[in-house]
């Protein structure tokens, strides 16, 4: 029994040690290089390892797997892989070929009838807002890569803006339902975005007056409780705001708002940072809802943690990243590598043990972030302030977990010492 007892104390002092060992660990790595790019016009070191990650496990089923847990699991897999290979090449035109390859397989499977069957096929503009408006963004970005080359493709992409704008210009909404009595105001605006970088790659105006009228329109049905642009939902025929503006929509805004409205993006971006940027053990995150207003988390959003969007926090790296944050954008992505706990292996990185492979997807898109063809207008006229001290709660935090290991290491030397001085003492002794 004795010996029992003797091994269980081992044991739990050996796992005791193992988690020791990984906190101090883990700090000492929130001090690792950001694995983000310096510049925006530089790859990520370590994304086509992501990459290469993405695609085996997309290989072997994960989008399917994803769809029985999200409602767009399989078409966001597809779109997020190829999204990231379009702005990898922006990044990096040594990857072009490979990105409209990857991309363009992406497309197929989107299009595919697993792609678009959760999506209601009679509602207009092509099974609804969500799925015409990311497909036509991505098609878009295979177009911009190929420079407007592939006659076919291009053909394809000026039919989809068309059809957009004709359903844009047909309804009392300028947020139009993904499903059927649903509308999401975030979901319009990749289409949006198609609709300009079609101008700009093609030197036309042929949706800008459109473009601008759009405008006008969402202005008017401002979120009021926010003053955000976009709400969160909007209620249909007439698309005022359903709902305030959340996080898990607004990110997806941001990222995509400079290349449509560069100062009407630095304004919105400002507000977003006071108001639903926050940190969790003095590491920056985001909240699901405003400050001052609680909620609960849903299949928009995922799980909350003390009122916190994890997946909201992924992107807003890559936001950041857009709107020159550069410190924010590191400091998320630094605390990440520690969180996610990250594994290369085979020239493939995965976090979690790839556990969750849209998770992964989505911070590999996060990491490689970055504007179409917008400039700087949409950067602050001031740089973002972003504390250097941020670690210092979670070192703080750390020493409770340390602070007995120490108790015991300072035990152990005072009661070493102590015979040792003893016996000193007796030698001396006549």
């Amino acid at each position: 029994m004795q010996y029992l007892r003797i091994s269980i104390v081992r044991i739990l002092l050996g796992v005791w040690l193992l988690i020791v060992i990984g906190v101090i660990y883990g700090n000492a790595r929130l001090y690792a290089p950001s694995p983000l790019a310096a510049s925006l016009s530089k790859a990520p070191p370590q994304l086509t390892s992501q990459l290469a990650a993405n695609r085996a496990a997309l290989e072997s089923g994960a989008a399917t797997r994803m769809q029985a847990l999200f409602p767009e699991g399989y078409y966001f897999s597809y779109l997020f892989h190829g999204l990231a290979w379009v702005e990898l090449a922006m990044r990096d035109a040594s990857h072009t070929e490979e990105a409209i390859e990857e991309a363009s397989w992406c497309l197929q499977h989107m299009e595919s009838p697993e792609g678009h069957a959760p999506f209601p096929p009679d509602l207009p503009p092509d099974h609804g807002m969500f799925y015409a408006a990311w497909k036509c963004h991505l098609r878009g970005g295979i177009v911009t890569l190929q420079q407007a080359s592939d006659e076919k493709q291009l053909a394809l992409w000026r039919d989809e803006c068309d059809e957009i704008v004709t359903a844009l210009q047909t309804s009392e909404t300028p947020f139009l339902p993904s499903y059927h009595g649903a509308a999401w105001p975030c979901d319009t605006v990749p289409a949006i975005h198609a609709l300009c970088t079609y101008d700009h790659l093609l030197k036309e105006s042929r949706y800008r007056t459109f473009v601008k009228q759009w405008l006008v329109e969402v202005e008017e049905r401002r979120d009021r409780q926010t003053g955000l642009l976009f709400p969160h939902t909007a209620s249909l025929p007439e698309g005022r705001a359903g709902s305030v503006a959340r996080a898990t929509s607004q990110v997806i805004v941001l990222r995509l708002l400079p290349d449509i409205a560069p100062r009407i993006a630095q304004l919105e971006y400002e507000s977003f940072r006071r108001d639903y940027v926050t940190t969790f053990l003095g590491a920056p995150c985001v909240l699901e809802f405003p400050r001052g207003m609680s909620g609960t988390g849903d299949v928009d959003s995922g799980p909350l943690v003390f009122g916190r969007s994890l997946s909201a926090t992924v992107f807003l790296m890559g936001v950041a990243q857009v709107y020159g944050d550069h410190a924010l954008a590191d400091a998320i992505a630094q605390t990440g590598e520690v969180v996610g706990l990250p594994w290369t292996s085979d020239g493939k990185k995965q976090y979690a043990a790839g556990l969750l492979p849209i998770g992964d997807i989505m911070v590999t898109y996060a990491h490689v972030a970055r504007p179409w063809f917008a400039q700087t207008q949409h950067h602050p006229d001031q740089p973002y302030e972003m504390c250097a001290w941020w670690r210092l709660p979670i070192h703080a935090v750390s020493l409770l977990v340390l602070l007995p290991a120490l108790l015991l290491v300072w035990r152990r030397w005072r009661h070493g010492l102590k015979p040792k001085q003893e016996s000193q003492e007796s030698s001396s002794r006549p």
